[in-house]
């Protein structure tokens, strides 16, 4: 009997610790612009664990992600970042992630994307798919632009929603 009340002590202690939660890579291409950043704060407004950074840094988010498997993935890109994050999104439902997103905006050249519970890609001026993506054409915006506008920022944060709800 105490071996199963110090079972149930050491499962309600730890167990509560080793909640799932949904972690956030948000990566830029080229040049920086404020758009991803506001994305990054909205998630993290949200609840969400987010790492930002450059696309170079693809490596490491998609080690962190697999390091995390329990865990909602969302990768979000721009540009360079877009083609990248969908490298990133890939390894991590191969390593095993049970729930991945991919968001891609306006990347600069076409790209793939495999295993992914929930992937869109806001095609911009640069016109590139995403295979294995929802390619949702953007007329209108220049390259950058695309990142600054709140219309496109509020359908990017509806379709991370979108994939929770996958």
């Amino acid at each position: 009997m105490r071996l199963i009340c110090c079972c149930l002590v050491l499962l309600v202690t730890f167990g509560s610790q080793c909640r799932a939660e949904t972690r956030g890579y948000v990566m830029y291409g080229l040049f920086v612009g404020k758009g991803l950043m506001q994305i990054a704060d909205a998630l993290r407004e949200r609840g969400y664990t987010v790492s930002y950074g450059s696309y170079t840094q693809n490596r490491s988010f998609a080690a962190d992600a697999c390091a995390h498997r329990d865990d909602r993935i969302v990768v979000i890109g721009h540009s360079f970042g877009a083609e990248r994050a969908a490298e990133v999104a890939t390894q991590a439902a191969a390593c095993g992630a049970r729930d991945v997103t991919l968001i891609a905006v306006d990347p600069s050249a076409p790209a793939t994307v495999v295993g992914v519970a929930h992937a869109v890609n806001f095609v911009g001026v640069y016109h590139s798919a995403i295979t294995g993506a929802q390619n949702i054409p953007m007329p209108g915006y220049s390259h950058m632009g695309i990142m600054d506008s709140p219309d496109v920022q509020a359908r990017i944060l509806e379709q991370v929603e979108q994939g929770a709800a996958h």
